[in-house]
C-alpha cells in the first residue's frame, strides 16, 4: 500500500511541477530515483512523528506545496528549483507581487485528493492514539534503522549516477523527475568539488585578501593621474538577447546596436531568468559557480567575512570605491556582501536623489543621473572612482504597463503580453544608454564603461523553448548569452568578442584600462587565453585537456580556499 502512496506522490509532484499531467520521463532509470527520495522523505518523517498516517500526510503536504513553488518558479524565472534557493526565500519575497499567479486544473485536482487523504489519515490517527496499542521504542528503532538504510541506499545511487554532473539544464524535471532533481542538489550528497590540489600557489589567504604585488601597489602615486581613468561597471538587469529572436514592429536597441568604437561581444552567464547575484559575484571575484557540482549562490552561502573582489583590487590602487543598486539594502545581502567585498562606500534605494519610476522600479534613466552625480562628486575630490552598479528598471515580472511600444508577431497567447512588455523595458534601456554617452564623451577625464546584462528574461516554459531554441543539453542553449560592451571616452576599438564568461570579464576591463594584473588575474588570464568561457557551459571540455590542467588545477584551489 505504502509503494501505492508513494507513486501517487510522485505522480503529484512531476504534474504540478510541469502543469501538467506528467510521468514518464526521458531517462527512464530516474523513475526509481524519484521513488528513492519520496521514501528518504518519508522515512525522515516517520523517525521524527513516529506514526506513519503523520509522516505520510507531512510528506504528501511537502511535496505538493514544493511542487507548486517549482511550477511557479519554473514559469517565471524560467529554471528549476534547488536547495539554495531555500537561502534566497527573502529575496523572493521582495519581488514576489510583480508576477501573475494562474491556477492550474492538475493543482485543484491534487489538492482535493489531499484533502480526502487528510480525512482517512487523522481517523487513523485517533483510532491510533486512543488505542495506545504500540510500542514507541521498537516503532522508533524500526524507523531509524529504516532511515539509515534508505539514506545509505539513496546515498550510494547518488555517487554512481552523477559524483560530478548535475543536471542544470531547463529541461531537467523532464530529463530526471523534479522531486529527484531538487533532492540531488542538497550538498550531502555530492562528492566534494576540490579534487584537483595543487601546492603550486603558497599564502593563498594572503594573496585573496591583499590581492596586488608588492611591486605594483599604489600606483596611482607613481603615475599621472590623467592616464589612471575612472571605471564605471552598469550590470544592467534582465538586458538580453530576445530581441535578437523575434520580429517586432520596430527595433528593440537600435542605440546600442549602433555604437561603434567600442569592444563588443557575447557575454556567456550561468543564470537565466533570475540569480542576478551570481553573475556579479563572478564578476566581482574572478571565480565561477561552474567549478560546483550542486547549485551554489555565494552571497548566501560563502561570503561570511572579508573577501577579495576587484573593490580591494582598485582601493589597493588608491581608488574610490562604489557599490549602488536602486532597490533594498537586504536583497541577496548585498547590504553585509559588498561590505566584505572592501567596498568603500554603499548606495541603495533609500540614498537615490533621482527617482523617476518606470513600472514600480527606479528607471535607468535615473540610475544614469546618479552615476554621473557620484561621479562628479569623486571628480571635485580629486579622486578616482571605480563604480559597480546594478540597475532594476527590468526586473522580471512583466505585465503590460503604460508607456508599452513593441509588438511582436508571436501568436502564443499567453505569453505575448509578458514578451511585448519585456521589449519595450528594452526600448526605453536602449534609449536611455545616451544619458552615459551624452555625458561622458564629452568629459576631459578618461573614463571606461563596462556594461553588461546579468541574464536573459524567463517568460514561461512553452514560450522559452520556442523563443531561445532550447536544447537538452545545457551548452547548447542561447538563453545563457547576454550582451555587453565596453567604452573608453577617449580611445577608439574596433573588437567583438564573441565569448567570454562572466568570470573573465575582468581580464578584458583591466587590459582595456591598461591597469597591471594582481597574481589573482595573472592565473585565471592563464585559462582565459585557452578557455575564453568557462563555466557550466564549457568546464567539462576544459577540464578533459590534460594541458590545460596545471592553470585550472591552480584555478579550482583558489577558489576552494576561497570558498571555504
Amino acid at each position: 500500500m505504502i509503494i501505492l502512496y508513494f507513486l501517487i506522490i510522485y505522480l503529484m509532484s512531476q504534474s504540478i511541477a510541469s502543469g501538467t499531467i506528467s510521468f514518464i520521463l526521458r531517462k527512464k532509470v530516474y523513475l526509481f530515483y524519484n521513488f528513492i527520495s519520496i521514501w528518504l522523505m518519508f522515512s525522515i518523517f516517520s523517525f521524527v512523528f513516529i506514526i506513519q498516517d503523520i509522516a505520510l500526510l507531512c510528506t504528501i503536504t511537502v511535496v505538493y506545496l514544493l511542487s507548486l513553488t517549482m511550477y511557479y518558479i519554473h514559469e517565471f524565472r524560467g529554471t528549476n528549483v534547488n536547495f539554495s534557493d531555500i537561502l534566497s526565500i527573502g529575496t523572493a519575497k521582495e519581488v514576489a507581487s510583480g508576477y501573475s499567479y494562474r491556477l492550474k486544473p492538475v493543482f485543484i485536482v491534487f489538492f482535493i485528493l489531499i484533502v480526502a487523504q487528510y480525512a482517512i489519515s487523522i481517523k487513523n490517527i485517533r483510532i491510533i492514539l486512543n488505542s495506545f496499542d504500540f510500542d514507541f521504542i521498537k516503532i522508533l528503532q524500526f524507523n531509524l534503522i529504516r532511515l539509515i538504510i534508505i539514506f545509505f541506499i539513496y546515498f550510494v545511487l547518488r555517487m554512481k549516477i552523477s559524483s560530478c554532473d548535475f543536471d542544470y539544464s531547463l529541461n531537467a524535471g523532464e530529463n530526471e523527475g523534479y522531486f529527484y532533481n531538487f533532492v540531488s542538489s542538497i550538498p550531502i550528497f555530492h562528492k566534494s568539488i576540490w579534487k584537483n590540489k595543487t601546492n603550486d600557489i603558497k599564502n593563498i589567504t594572503s594573496l585573496l585578501i591583499n590581492p596586488i604585488d608588492t611591486n605594483s601597489s599604489h600606483i596611482l602615486s607613481n603615475i599621472d593621474n590623467r592616464v589612471v581613468p575612472h571605471i564605471i561597471v552598469v550590470m544592467n538587469e534582465s538586458f538580453g538577447s530576445v530581441q535578437n529572436f523575434v520580429k517586432t514592429n520596430e527595433p528593440v536597441t537600435p542605440y546600442y546596436n549602433g555604437l561603434k568604437g567600442l569592444i563588443k561581444g557575447n557575454l556567456y552567464v550561468n543564470t537565466f531568468g533570475g540569480g542576478t547575484a551570481n553573475t556579479e559575484f563572478e564578476f566581482l571575484t574572478g571565480m565561477t559557480i561552474g567549478n560546483y557540482e550542486y547549485p551554489v549562490m555565494p552571497y548566501n552561502n560563502f561570503v561570511k567575512r572579508d573577501k577579495y573582489s576587484l573593490a580591494r583590487y582598485f582601493k589597493s590602487l588608491d581608488y574610490k570605491t562604489l557599490a549602488m543598486h536602486p532597490y533594498t539594502a537586504t536583497n541577496y545581502n548585498r547590504d553585509k556582501v559588498y561590505k566584505r567585498f572592501g567596498f568603500d562606500e554603499l548606495i541603495f534605494y533609500d540614498e537615490f536623489k533621482h527617482k523617476k519610476y518606470v513600472r514600480n522600479y527606479i528607471s535607468d534613466e535615473s540610475f544614469y543621473k546618479e552615476v554621473i552625480d557620484r561621479y562628479e562628486i569623486a571628480k571635485s575630490n580629486n579622486e578616482k572612482l571605480f563604480l559597480f552598479g546594478i540597475t532594476m528598471q527590468n526586473h522580471s515580472g512583466y505585465k503590460k504597463f503604460d508607456g508599452q511600444c513593441i509588438k511582436t508577431d508571436l501568436h502564443i497567447n499567453s505569453s505575448k503580453d509578458s514578451i511585448d512588455s519585456y521589449l519595450s523595458l528594452m526600448k526605453i534601456s536602449d534609449d536611455s544608454l545616451n544619458v552615459l554617452f551624452d555625458y561622458f564623451k564629452k568629459e576631459n577625464e578618461q573614463v571606461i564603461i563596462l556594461f553588461f546584462g546579468d541574464h536573459n528574461a524567463s517568460f514561461g516554459n512553452d514560450i522559452n523553448k520556442y523563443i531561445y531554441d532550447d536544447n537538452i543539453e545545457y551548452e547548447c542553449t542561447r538563453q545563457y548569452i547576454t550582451p555587453f560592451f565596453i567604452y573608453d571616452n577617449k580611445n577608439d576599438y574596433d573588437k567583438f568578442i564573441d565569448g567570454i564568461s562572466a568570470n573573465f570579464l575582468s581580464i578584458e576591463l583591466l587590459k582595456c584600462a591598461n591597469l597591471p594584473f594582481d597574481s589573482l588575474h595573472n592565473i585565471i588570464d592563464e585559462i582565459y587565453e585557452q578557455y575564453p568561457i568557462y563555466n557550466y557551459h564549457k568546464r567539462k571540455s576544459a577540464l578533459d585537456n590534460k594541458l590545460s590542467r596545471i592553470p585550472i588545477d591552480k584555478y579550482i584551489k583558489l577558489e576552494r580556499d576561497y570558498l571555504s
